[in-house]
């Protein structure tokens, strides 16, 4: 998996950088959490998706919603806890 060190923010690329490392060995479609689901395919899709939008910067106030242009957004659903 490609790496995240020309992410926008430093932080968020390295802690991308540790879990690509950690998901790699993964055997394809290893179930990571049998309650909730999580597959080795789904943190791959999200790892996909972060690389893809790793040079945009959150908008002020640290929005990040407000910083993914929604057209380019994937099709997945997104959970928030409030």
């Amino acid at each position: 998996m490609a790496d995240f060190d020309d992410s926008a923010d430093p932080e968020l690329g390295a802690a991308c950088n540790r879990l690509a490392a950690w998901v790699e060995p993964l055997p394809v479609a290893a179930v990571i959490d049998r309650d909730t689901g999580l597959t080795e395919r789904d943190l791959a899709l999200i790892l996909r998706h972060l690389h893809a939008t790793r040079r945009q910067r959150p908008a002020a106030g640290g929005d990040v919603e407000a910083a993914v242009d929604r057209p380019q957004r994937a099709s997945v659903p997104i959970t928030a806890k409030h």
